[in-house]
């Protein structure tokens, strides 16, 4: 994956006092609260029959970290012309994988509701393309549902290069929302496709956004060439609007001395987003949500500021798409380093199944099967309970290198943490052992906070309007 320079820059610097506070709650959101619960539920004894036992168990620290390492950021756009795509082009890009070469590049570092815009075809192809300096910028298709965006577009160097290098397959660009100013944090995924052809995916959270919004992209740099590859595009939830669902739970608490309301749930294809009104000035409250088969939903972040968060996760589960209720939970606590350690646990692969691991707080990971296909490699794993529901799974192979997931675990079954997790295609014979992370704590964290919020499908409070 290749990172535009300009990602890693201190986001506080140069910008408004409040939009330095929205970044600067958004990078607070991404990171402790996983830390927290990762730690929190490690302490917790559980079986499957005791809700009160089970806590979830992100054991997304390191995956958050590396999220937030893919540098989200602010900017502002000014917009020019693009020329329209041929049909044919468009055709053969709308052919193109996008989030599934996503997910290749990056691994588990975004959640799988991504690949619902592909599977259930969300996206709205946009027939642009711009051409400048001998390089040609298309973009292929456009996802909205009113709480991310996705752009997909193809670079093609139409002179004088070949084998491009990760330094060519690298877009410089500025992002504005036509009549609106807000706030906007996005990442990007770039991979070389060809000898002088690469593909890029653009992820961006954003505020509340006004009506049929637009957005423009200032291209001004492909690799090391300047140029202009300038363009807008029309912005539609068109296609998830009758997938999305919001609810509007209206439940008050307090936690310590801050004061919450849950004031809106907004359910999409692929994404939630819980939308928290409090006095919490500081940031110091960090959220988490599990459905009632205590599954967790993958954090994605989210923004804040003037008494309001906007917190993303993952959509609900297949086996479990319309839950009659989720549990919010609630902490203020920060792990220090040495507060806890890490150490490999191994199992030798021989095609005997089940083979079970030691997890974590004294529950196992029963591994049931490894199917090998032909373009990806999938495990199988039953966990003893919540705490271990999403271990820290790798494969080694017989020179000791680690082969880890390219998307993360899906739940498979209602009645136990029964998984499967993907991983890169390999061939029968490559897999030496199975490798699982167990975590132990020195010091117990505080007990988090749960909410329980009802979710009555059958009487829908409001429909977002495409």
């Amino acid at each position: 994956m290749t990172l535009d320079s300009k990602s890693r820059q201190d986001l506080g610097t140069d910008l408004p006092p409040d939009v330095a506070d929205a970044v600067q709650n958004r990078l607070n959101q991404l990171r402790p609260p996983v830390s927290f619960e990762t730690m929190w539920q490690r302490y917790q004894p559980s079986d499957f029959h005791n809700p009160n036992g089970n806590r979830p168990n992100p054991k997304l620290v390191r995956r958050k970290r590396l999220l937030v390492a893919h540098a989200f950021v602010l900017c502002t756009v000014i917009i020019m012309g693009a020329w329209l795509l041929s049909p044919a082009v468009g055709d053969a890009l709308q052919k193109s994988r996008f989030i599934e070469l996503l997910y290749k590049s990056t691994g588990t570092s975004f959640g799988n509701g991504l690949e619902q815009i592909e599977k259930q075809n969300l996206s709205i192809q946009t027939n642009i393309s711009v051409t400048d300096k001998d390089i040609r910028l298309t973009v292929a298709d456009a996802f909205y549902d009113g709480i991310q965006i996705v752009v997909n577009y193809e670079v093609e160097f139409l002179k004088g290069k070949k084998n491009l290098t990760p330094d060519d397959a690298a877009v410089y660009y500025k992002l504005e929302i036509e009549e609106a100013k807000p706030t906007m944090m996005w990442t990007h995924v770039f991979t070389i496709t060809g000898e002088h052809t690469f593909v890029g995916t653009t992820l961006i959270d954003t505020s509340v956004l006004p009506e049929h919004p637009r957005l423009t992209m200032r291209v001004e740099r492909i690799g090391s060439i300047q140029g202009n590859w300038n363009f807008t595009i029309p912005l539609s939830t068109e296609k998830t609007a009758s997938l999305t669902t919001k609810f509007r739970p209206q439940i008050s608490g307090t936690y310590f001395d801050k004061h919450f309301t849950v004031d809106e749930i907004i359910f999409t294809p692929v994404s939630t987003q819980l939308v928290i009104k409090n006095d919490d000035l500081d940031h110091k409250l960090f959220y988490w949500i599990k459905d009632d088969l205590e599954t967790q939903f993958e954090s994605g972040g989210g923004q804040g500021g003037n008494g309001e968060n906007r917190l993303n996760f993952g959509p609900t589960s297949a086996i479990n798409p319309k839950p009659p209720f989720i549990t919010m939970m609630i902490n203020s606590y920060q792990m220090e380093a040495g507060d806890w350690t890490q150490r490999d646990v191994f199992a030798d692969y021989t095609g005997i199944f089940p083979v079970v691991m030691e997890g974590n707080n004294g529950g196992t990971i029963k591994i049931t099967g490894v199917q090998f296909l032909d373009d990806t490699t999938v495990v199988d794993y039953e966990s003893s309970d919540a705490v271990n529901q999403l271990p820290t799974l790798t494969l080694e192979d017989s020179t000791g290198k680690r082969i880890r997931p390219n998307k993360r675990p899906i739940r498979v079954e209602r009645d136990k943490f029964a998984y499967s997790v993907q991983f890169p295609r390999l061939e029968s014979g490559s897999i030496t052992h199975f490798v699982n992370m167990v975590e132990e704590y020195k010091k117990v964290p505080p007990k988090p906070m749960e909410v329980k919020i009802p979710l009555d499908w059958e009487h829908i409070t409001s429909k977002p309007n495409p």
